[in-house]
């Protein structure tokens, strides 16, 4: 099996952190999206189903390399909680509609 050097280990942690931060600033602004946010969530949640079905591949098919694997995955994660939060963000609007009326006003 492949041993991750330190080197890749870094720029793993590096890319994480970029997706990370992009991630936060997506959900932040979720909120001030104008629009229909349904389309949004069904856009990520392709993405996230694409990401996810290219991961499992990898990892049947590239025994011991775990390098793309790992990129992947982090993609993953990163569409999949800008899914999760667009879906939240979603349902609570739904469910609340005052906070439309006091949004109108």
């Amino acid at each position: 099996m492949h041993v991750l050097s330190s080197s890749e280990l870094a720029v793993t942690a590096i890319f994480a952190l970029i997706l990370a931060v992009i991630a936060y600033w997506i959900i932040r602004n979720i909120p001030k999206m104008s629009g229909d946010i349904a389309a949004f969530r069904k856009r990520t949640l392709v993405w996230t189903q694409v990401s996810l079905v290219l991961t499992v591949l990898q990892l049947n098919f590239k025994a011991g390399d775990w390098r793309f694997s790992i990129v992947l995955g982090l993609i993953v994660l990163f569409t999949g909680s800008i899914w999760l939060s667009a879906r939240y963000h979603d349902i609570r609007s739904t469910l609340d509609p005052e906070s439309k009326d006091s949004e109108v006003h």
